[in-house]
């Protein structure tokens, strides 16, 4: 709940369910995989726990001798979506099927996992922040097993959260945590510490402009922003010079996109786009390059201070190229 007794005038449309009950229904799923176990006389055999992490759920299936003997080798991951109601013939069908084929070929697919997961750790070593915590395999919708990895890196927000790649072969794995570890470089690149330690979080001056449009206190942008996701929000103000918009995360600041209300004009983080701009001269457009915003384009309702650093011109429409000054996000993150 916010604290602010300021008349708010967006509303978020997050549609996401509720993490709580999203692990009721997660925990419905885990039952239902425990009792077709049970019927199937693989319980003891076989254990199993309920694991997941930011946006997904397994059932992990212990399945591999060394896994059972010493936790360290690959679990069997079979995916579960907790907004649906679990249905045990399908259960049944996806472990009879997938348990078979990681015991038709258990050297095969314990060698792989060796040889992989000594491919994949290297990458993470020297990097601050960054750690290859499991390798898996999991039920595909074909014949073979896919690829599961799960790692630690640095968000958007300078927070650390658990992602995963899923894939079918080493390489393509290899080429997908390269990508992820690329942008947690950035982020660490980008990290601002204070003199107390704590990492310091941006945001920009045009979304600090927006919530203070909309009326929401700076008391309350922990509670609203403490993951690194989207906030798409529609307006429900018919004052507001915006319609619709959404706030995120971009390397420890806070941004916005807008959908403006008159006109044919669009902000998305640091760009303005114009459509059918027809009134604006080639000459006019070539010496604004290094001007404030306002000397090209003033958008009623909406002032925040912005320098144009390209425009580009294609077709029906222009794109501004801007850059905002960053204030600081009113609460530390430890």
């Amino acid at each position: 709940m916010m604290q602010s007794d300021r008349v708010q005038k967006i509303v978020f449309t997050n549609d996401q369910m509720d993490r709580r009950a999203v692990w009721t229904n997660a925990q419905r799923h885990e039952h239902a995989f425990r009792k077709v176990l049970r019927r199937m006389g693989f319980e003891q055999s076989f254990p199993m726990e309920l694991a997941g992490g930011n946006g997904f759920t397994n059932m992990a299936v212990s399945v591999l001798d060394c896994q059972q003997a010493s936790g360290s080798g690959p679990r069997l991951l079979i995916p579960v979506d907790p907004q649906s109601h679990p249905d045990e013939r399908l259960i049944e069908a996806s472990l009879a099927r997938s348990i078979g084929l990681m015991l038709a070929d258990a050297e095969m697919y314990g060698q792989i996992w060796i040889d992989t997961y000594s491919d994949l750790l290297p990458r993470f070593a020297n990097r601050p922040k960054a750690s290859l915590e499991r390798l898996d395999f999991a039920a595909g919708p074909y014949d073979g097993l896919l690829f599961h990895a799960e790692f630690l890196r640095l968000n958007h927000d300078f927070s650390t959260t658990k992602s995963r790649r899923v894939a079918s072969d080493i390489q393509e794995l290899s080429e997908a945590i390269d990508f992820d570890l690329r942008e947690h470089d950035r982020n660490v690149a980008a990290l601002t510490v204070d003199e107390l330690g704590s990492y310091r979080r941006k945001i920009t001056g045009l979304a600090a402009h927006v919530l203070e449009l909309a009326g929401i206190s700076p008391d309350d942008l922990p509670l609203l922003f403490d993951d690194d996701g989207d906030h798409p929000f529609t307006s429900v103000d018919g004052s507001l010079p915006f319609s619709a918009g959404r706030f995120y995360w971009s390397k420890g600041k806070i941004e916005c996109s807008l959908e403006m209300r008159k006109g044919r004009c669009w902000i998305d983080g640091r760009r303005v786009i114009l459509s059918h701009p027809s009134n604006l001269p080639a000459t006019t457009l070539s010496s604004c390059v290094g001007r404030p915003l306002n000397t090209l384009l003033q958008i009623e309702g909406l002032e925040f201070e912005a320098t144009i650093k390209e425009v580009h011109a294609a077709r029906d429409c222009i794109v501004v190229e801007i850059e905002m000054p960053k204030d600081e996000f009113p609460e530390r993150m430890s």
